[in-house]
């Protein structure tokens, strides 16, 4: 099948790296913060990614999420939250990324008690936002994090009933907060799975290892994975890590699938 292969990457990095990157062929998943979108000279990402379209690589992206908080019952947050977005997508509306991953903001210390209310103002929020995403042709993954179990990404997902809004499924945030099992997150959520962040961590801080120098057991992860195409994102944060990370995902994915992938990351 014809998986894609990428690697997380701030843009403010890659935009200093644009060399090392295209020459060791791997496609970035591109990370906006707050600041880079305030300061973004779009011109210069639009050179960028078409600099690495030009050598095979392909990119997609991934929105700011410190502090924002789409689902929140404060009303002038979640207007803070949804302009982030928004200008997310209007940088992405330029870059035509292979997918664009957003956190959902979801925290159970916060709103485990008001789980109706979060899900009800959280899809007031996405939908605004899946507006102008289908619009523009863009598709969007929502990325568990801190949630214990698969229900609230499901309303959400079901709120919006829509083949341009998906899910992201991280092996990291899963083994860290989550309560339920691979099994019970892949039956609910596997048919609007987009794509996954592949990293590893002793399941007690967000380490951002290399898949196998963790706990997280990515064999039993391979057995119930949909058979379809997928993007597979490596989310290693030590440098010199990167490569070989790169390696272990690919090797898996070719032992699950029963081919062989290919050298290229696009």
């Amino acid at each position: 099948m014809g998986h894609r292969f990428h690697f997380t990457i701030p843009y403010r990095m890659l935009r200093r790296r644009l060399k090392e990157v295209i020459e060791a062929g791997l496609s970035p998943e591109i990370y906006f913060d707050a600041q880079t979108l305030d300061d973004l000279d779009l011109k210069e990402v639009k050179e960028i990614t078409e600099e690495l379209s030009r050598h095979g690589l392909t990119h997609s992206l991934h929105g700011p999420y410190m502090d924002l908080a789409p689902g929140s019952p404060d009303p002038k947050i979640r207007g803070v939250s949804r302009e982030r977005m928004e200008q997310m997508l209007e940088v992405a509306v330029h870059l035509d990324p292979v997918i664009l991953v957003f956190h959902p903001g979801y925290d159970p210390w916060r709103y485990a008690e008001a789980e109706d209310l979060w899900l009800r103002e959280s899809l007031g929020t996405w939908k605004a936002i899946l507006r102008r995403a289908s619009k523009d042709g863009l598709k969007i993954a929502i990325e568990n994090v801190f949630e214990r179990g698969p229900e609230t990404i499901k309303g959400l997902l079901e709120g919006m009933d829509s083949p341009q809004v998906g899910f992201c499924f991280d092996t990291g945030h899963w083994l860290l907060f989550s309560r339920r099992g691979l099994d019970a997150w892949l039956g609910e959520l596997g048919r609007w799975l987009f794509t996954l962040h592949i990293h590893d961590n002793h399941g007690e801080k967000d380490e951002h290892l290399p898949p196998g120098d963790g706990t997280f057991d990515f064999e039993a992860l391979f057995s119930i994975l949909p058979r379809r195409e997928l993007l597979f994102t490596l989310e290693v944060h030590q440098e010199e890590k990167v490569l070989e990370g790169m390696r272990r995902m690919k090797k898996m994915v070719e032992d699950w699938d029963g081919e062989e992938v290919g050298s290229g990351e696009g």
